[in-house]
């Protein structure tokens, strides 16, 4: 399969929540869809980074991630987290996670981040197979909290 991955821009952005509305199922509104002056604050973050992979002219995939240094032992240079990593499913087992996640790996080389950071749930065995593909590793310990 042929497809690119492009970083969400402001050109390129409306494609973008179209493909997020696509995923929900519902249709776009105006509003969820206006490219803010918050949104391009936050598109032009050195720190945050979202690509999408892009085939028959449309978005079928996306990578969210964020720098979040650290002080003390790591001196200002933390992990890059995976916020969101989502291919739709008949685009699946193309190679598109793969090449959304080596973006995350270049971020980490371009910000000398310390490492790559994700949670995964554990009823998604699929997700769990690609991240160990990718050379991620894990104890199954962690619970993801959220308020």
């Amino acid at each position: 399969m042929n497809f690119t991955v492009e970083k969400i821009n402001s050109d390129n952005y409306q494609l973008f929540c179209e493909m997020v509305c696509r995923r929900s199922g519902k249709p776009c509104t105006d509003n969820e869809s206006q490219l803010t002056e918050a949104v391009k604050k936050v598109m032009a973050d050195e720190n945050f980074a979202v690509y999408a992979a892009k085939t028959d002219g449309k978005f079928v995939g996306w990578i969210s991630m964020v720098n979040i240094p650290k002080i003390s032992r790591f001196k200002g240079y933390g992990y890059i987290y995976v916020d969101e990593l989502w291919t739709e499913e008949e685009y699946r087992c193309n190679g598109i996670a793969t090449a959304l996640l080596e973006k995350a790996d270049e971020m980490k080389d371009q910000l000398g981040a310390v490492g790559v950071r994700l949670y995964v749930n554990t009823e998604n065995p699929d997700a769990t197979k690609l991240y160990r593909k990718c050379g991620f590793t894990g104890d199954n310990t962690a619970i993801f909290m959220e308020k």
